[in-house]
Formats: C-alpha cells, structure tokens, sequence
C-alpha cells in the first residue's frame, strides 16, 4: 500500500509502525522522502474519541504523579520566561494554541501580559480558566474557530499542538492572520530524525499514533512557513522537559519487555494505562531500578551529543512575521 503525499504530491511508502500504549492498536507510518514530513496512516473521518479515555488526562487534568506535575509545572514557567524575553516589556498579546491545563499563560498573566488560549479538552479548560478566567479560554476542537476572535496577537504559542493535526499548514494559515507584523510565533514539536527515535524506533514514545498525526523534521516544519512572510529567528533541537526523558525512555526500551514502561510508572493513579502482563509488569519494575541511575548518565551525553548535531529530541523554533 502507497499513499500520496499532500504537499508534493508524490506517491510515498510505508516506514515503520506505532503501537497505542492505550488500546493496545497498530498504525502505520509513512514518510516523504521528498518533503522530509511522515504521516500516521488514518481514514478521512477516523474517529480520535476512543484513543482520548479519561485515563489519558487523569483526575482534573493531572496525568502524573507529584514530583513529575512539579517538574511540568517548572518547565511551563520556563518556557514563560522564555518568551518574555523576546519582548520584555508588558503591552503584549498572547494566544497560545492547545494551552492546557493554563499553567503557562498564567505565569505570564502575573507578568502583565494580555493572554488567551484555545483547548479543545473540557477537562483541562476548566482547569486554565480557574488560573486566567473565563473569558480568555477559548473551547473548541475545530481550530477554524480561531477566524472568529477578534484579536490581533503579538505572540502566538503551538507548543505541541502541529503534531496533532492533519493539515498544520492550515493552522499556520490562521496564524498568519491573526499574528501582527514583527509578531512572533514559538512551536515545539517531536522530531523525527532525533537519535532517540533512531535507537528505539517503533516504540519511541513521541510517536505516539494515533494522536500524533504529523511528525516532524526540522526541514518540513521550516516548509510550512512562506517564506517571504516569515523568518526563522532561532531554532534548536534542545528541550530540558522532553529531550532527556525521552533518551532515557528509549535507551530502557532496549533493555524491558514492556515497552515505554517508564512513562506508565510516572503516571497518576487515575491515569494509569491498562495493565500489563503480571510477570512482564515485575521484570520491567525490578530492571528499571538497576538501570534507570547508569543509563540516566548515558542518557544525558547521548541528548547533549545530539543537540549539537540537530539530532536531539524535541524542535523548538521561533519565527517571526515580516
């Protein structure tokens, strides 16, 4: 089986497969050799309710257990001061696609920005208005809803939103319009041609079919941009919240029968995902904790190596509209 890719047109082919580590479902990965972009194989009208449980988010949005809803909690304030700092000033206008449970809007409400966001998840809605209010959370799962906000924005976020979506050209489409001139955008996406994805490969954890649809290398995320509207101000393939996580899950994944076993021990109690084979459960546990300390070292030089040659984990950019 072939499928035709939407941006060349060319016919592309089959690359590699992705087991949902909640229903337990295969799907198919193809990739454009041409455009540099693959795709999870879905129907026109597939169906994504069954693949987002009410274990998928936890108990009001919480997925993780404390220590790990710390970190998060961390790493959104990071990414806060981070862009904060490509105006730092106050006047601004933030919307931040797919924002979550509100947690870094919030921070830079209390930095006197204007913010406001869009989620399409009720749960963790209600969540980000209890932080922002009411009135800047925007709850939709159709993104053409974002036409009719009657804002123009001096910032707008898509951190991990691109690699849920069918069609991002679209979303960067309404971006364009809703952006003022010099305004900036800042995108965060799983990158597929990362040395993580390399040393697990079908079972990297970032793949994460069927919710992520697109998966991305650097060249056909800069392809989405015009660029005679846009330019690229930084871009880098280093993520403290992701990179080493995700270089430690794969180099486990080597080593434990039960794939992406990590991740299923950091989760909350009520977001768990289904239970594992008993015996299968007791020898991923027994040798996670003889190898999750060496290979948390090993983990840190093989993240920091990639970085330096573009390989690391996560691609972050940011563009700016001319």
């Amino acid at each position: 089986m072939s499928v035709v890719c939407e941006y060349c047109s060319n016919q592309i082919n089959y690359h590699s497969s992705n087991i949902d580590l909640f229903t337990g479902k295969k799907f198919d990965i193809y990739f454009c050799d041409h455009c540099h972009i693959a795709k999870t194989d879905l129907d026109n009208n597939f169906d994504f309710t069954s693949y987002y449980p009410q274990n998928y988010y936890g108990q009001n949005g919480k997925k993780f257990n404390i220590l790990f809803e710390t970190f998060i909690s961390l790493s959104r304030l990071y990414r806060s001061s981070y862009c904060y700092r490509l105006f730092n000033r106050n006047d601004v206008k933030l919307l931040d696609v797919g924002c979550g449970k509100g947690q870094f809007i919030h921070f830079l409400k209390k930095k006197g920005w204007s913010v406001y966001g869009t989620e399409f998840s009720s749960i963790s809605a209600e969540t980000a208005k209890k932080k922002v209010g009411d009135a800047a959370i925007f709850v939709s799962n159709d993104l053409d809803q974002l036409k009719n906000i009657n804002i123009n924005f001096d910032i707008i976020t898509l951190w991990h939103v691109l690699e849920h979506l069918k069609n991002p050209r679209k979303l960067i489409n309404l971006v364009d319009k809703k952006l003022t001139n010099k305004g900036f955008v800042v995108i965060e996406v799983p990158n597929f041609y990362s040395l993580q994805r390399l040393i697990d490969k079908n079972n990297w954890i970032h793949l994460e079919c069927p919710r992520h649809v697109t998966h991305f290398t650097k060249k056909s995320l800069f392809n989405l941009f015009d660029n005679k509207k846009f330019k690229i101000i930084k871009s880098s393939t280093f993520s403290v919240e992701y990179g080493f996580y995700g270089m430690l899950q794969s180099l486990l994944n080597l080593f434990l029968p039960v794939p992406n076993y990590l991740f299923s021990l950091i989760r909350s109690k009520n977001a768990k995902i289904n239970k594992t084979p008993l015996i299968k459960n007791y020898i991923s546990f027994l040798l996670s904790i003889f190898l999750i300390i060496p290979l948390l070292f090993f983990s840190i030089f093989f993240e920091l190596v990639s970085v330096l040659f573009e390989r690391g984990g996560i691609i972050k950019v940011v563009i700016q509209k001319k």
